[in-house]
């Protein structure tokens, strides 16, 4: 008998996801804001990246502790750091005290969205997994479409930012007054059955198909951090009036995708459909540096925003089908680390390459990335070798 896919505790725990999602996207002005606080210019890049750098390395460590039976204490004390850390960055103006509570915010996010984690593939359905996780991803990305244009409207000024910093704590209060609301599941009384903590991980880590679908989700979101990240700069060079609005173009093809077509994730072969959608994005990407014109960039974003927008929930969704049930959470959570590590491999290629061969070698390291992660969806096999 099939089980439905939106029941309360998957609501609740996709509002405490937007919760968290938008906290994350309304540091978007923070370069403005510290710039207005009159930071020294040296320590404003590492106070930017502090968070994802205390996530990067926190995260792989508390994995193997992060089960069903533990989540909820994780979520609770990831929420009670993060909203400590918001009303400290909203309040400080020194360099060492901004650094520290950019760490902690790092530290509380990544310990809420990896708790979050082992909640959500309980109450996900085998044979919807791949809808589940368009609604999960459609969550994280609906944010970077909404807040940013919102703040062009309302906060002129970058120094409103620390105000806006102080109240959203109350968003990481509101991951806590869902959490009370939350339904408890069968499986958080039952212990981990691994008598190491990494034993899991071991597991994980030596099932080829799992290898293959982290290093698909390395490639995948280092092309896709890599264009993120260039793409004003080569529409600049290139003289394409227009070319802020690629993103905006993909981020709006990307929620179209999971919003009208989810349905269709579990109904063709999850592998075919991502490497088709992987293929599509190196097409587009590959083209970036030949394109002259406003029209030929907006199309080749709605391209990359379609390929992006089905690879993107599918290649976790594969990872929940090959996963053991005990595993699938730690291994979600794996994902996201390979996420993660996708963010900072992509910029870091694209700024050794961009100097050595421009935007031709950049957008082709992309393309070659989405391909080869394509190849990695080949490799991995199906959920039942």
């Amino acid at each position: 008998m099939s089980h439905p896919l939106i029941t309360r505790p998957f609501v609740l725990l996709c509002c405490q996801f937007l919760a968290v999602s938008i906290v994350a996207v309304l540091f978007f002005p923070l370069q403005g804001y510290l710039l207005a606080l009159k930071l020294p210019a040296a320590s404003i890049g590492f106070i930017l990246g502090a968070d994802s750098l205390a996530a990067l390395l926190v995260q792989p460590l508390i994995m193997p502790f992060i089960t069903a039976h533990t989540a909820r204490y994780w979520l609770l004390g990831g929420a009670v750091t993060l909203g400590a850390a918001l009303l400290l960055e909203g309040s400080c103006s020194s360099a060492p005290v901004f650094t520290l509570a950019r760490l902690l915010h790092g530290i509380g996010f990544i310990c809420v969205v990896a708790a979050l984690m082992p909640l959500f593939v309980l109450c996900i359905p085998r044979e919807m997994s791949g809808r589940a996780f368009g609604w999960i991803s459609l969550v994280r990305l609906v944010p970077y479409a909404v807040v940013p244009p919102l703040f062009d409207l309302l906060l002129p000024a970058p120094a409103g930012l620390g105000a806006v910093i102080r109240w959203s704590a109350l968003l990481a209060g509101i991951v806590v007054l869902l959490l009370a609301w939350l339904p408890s599941f069968p499986q958080e009384q039952e212990a981990s059955h691994n008598s190491s903590p990494f034993g899991g991980m071991r597991q994980s880590l030596a099932d080829r198909r799992m290898l293959m679908l982290l290093l698909t989700t390395v490639l995948l979101y280092a092309g896709y951090s890599a264009v993120f990240f260039f793409l004003k700069g080569f529409g600049k060079q290139a003289q394409i009036s227009g070319s802020g609005l690629f993103f905006t173009i993909a981020t709006l093809v990307m929620i179209v995708v999971r919003l009208g077509g989810g349905f269709l994730f579990d109904s063709f072969d999850k592998r075919r459909m991502t490497m088709a959608a992987l293929l599509l994005a190196t097409l587009a990407s590959g083209l970036l540096p030949v394109v002259g014109t406003t029209t030929g960039l907006l199309l080749l974003a709605a391209c990359c925003g379609l390929g992006w927008g089905v690879a993107m929930p599918l290649v976790n969704a594969l990872v929940f089908d090959v996963s053991r049930p005990e595993l699938r959470g730690l291994n979600q959570n794996l994902a996201l680390t390979m996420l993660q590590a996708g963010f900072f491999v992509g910029p870091l290629l694209g700024g050794w390459l961009l100097p050595l061969g421009g935007y031709g070698a950049l957008f082709g390291m992309v393309a070659l990335s989405q391909l080869l992660a394509a190849g990695a969806v080949l490799l991995a096999g199906g959920a039942h070798e």
